[in-house]
């Protein structure tokens, strides 16, 4: 028996290297003795194409998680139906997803395409997104569990200075310019320096992020949110990267209910605040940085998923 982690990315965006840094470090660590394969591939599609003629019947599919179970990205999403429909006698686990849908039609699609599949896994890492799914993905198998990354504990002692301003650049920006100008004007009177900074290593999509270079991209960001007094965020996976890194932050919503649910397994973290209004943006601040001390414990998030995965592969031959 084989284990397949497909659709890892080669793409810029920081948080999605995290999550598959995290999803190879968990298996590895529960399955030494076992087999893996990781497909590192833009398109699930074309991962499915290629390895057809070399998986058996009893290998176990692992499917990269993140952000993407929807049509906010449509292209993570057919490249899943494609696997799902290519594989129906393989049991395949998709690792933790947000879902969120706007379009009726492409919702059908995919529930005629997970329905079919008899031996389908899924974990959801936010509530709403577990509601939805059991709703719509019935024959599946729905577990609830935070965001992989907060599995991660990234921790050091290198002295602090200033703020770290992180906001989003594209479709899921819901933070106007008037607001983040705001922001702005805020930090510059009451910090002595401020980073702008982000979740992306570029515009273009990188080829062949080799395992070194992704831990390298990883600790360089870490080391960044490691060195911050604050980080300021619309960001879920720069929320979660000052969670593990113990880092004060105050986080805004995005388009979609994943930031603002995603909190919720991180709310007992004095110095991770949720800013639902810009004018109790000083207050959130002076929660954030106050709250010490900022100690973050993973045991949640480990337990939950490698006990998912013992329970899902541990026991197959």
């Amino acid at each position: 028996m084989k284990i397949i982690l497909m659709g890892t990315p080669h793409h810029a965006n920081i948080g999605d290297l995290a999550i598959a840094y995290a999803e190879e470090k968990m298996i590895k660590q529960l399955f030494p003795d076992k087999k893996l394969y990781v497909m590192q591939e833009e398109k699930l599609d074309v991962c499915a194409k290629r390895v057809k003629n070399y998986i058996k019947k009893d290998d176990i599919i692992l499917l990269h998680g993140g952000g993407n179970i929807g049509d906010t990205y449509v292209t993570p999403e057919q490249g899943r139906r494609e696997v799902i429909s290519s594989y129906p006698n393989n049991k395949i686990i998709i690792f933790p997803q947000t879902a969120y849908f706007e379009n009726e039609k492409e919702l059908d699609i995919s529930k005629k395409i997970y329905n079919a599949h008899n031996n389908l896994i899924i974990m959801a890492r936010e509530k709403r997104s577990y509601d939805f799914m059991k709703k719509h993905f019935y024959n599946a198998k729905i577990y609830l569990t935070p965001d992989i990354v907060m599995s991660l504990k990234e921790i050091s002692d290198i002295k602090r200075s200033g703020a770290l301003l992180m906001f989003r650049r594209d479709k899921e920006k819901t933070l106007g310019n008037e607001k983040t100008d705001s922001i702005f004007e805020y930090i510059k009177k009451h910090f002595n320096t401020y980073k702008i900074t982000d979740m992306n290593i570029g515009t273009e999509v990188v080829n062949n992020i080799s395992e070194k270079m992704r831990k390298e991209i990883l600790e360089s960001k870490f080391k960044e949110l490691q060195s911050a007094e604050l980080v300021i965020t619309d960001r879920l996976h720069g929320m979660v990267f000052s969670a593990i890194t113990e880092t004060p932050c105050v986080v805004f919503d995005s388009l979609t209910h994943k930031i603002v649910e995603s909190y919720d397994w991180l709310k007992n973290l004095g110095y991770i605040q949720m800013c639902n209004d810009i004018n109790n943006l000083e207050e959130c601040i002076k929660k954030a940085i106050n709250s010490k001390p900022y100690l973050y414990n993973n045991d949640f998030a480990v337990k939950t998923i490698s006990d998912i995965l013992i329970k899902e592969i541990g026991d197959e031959s």
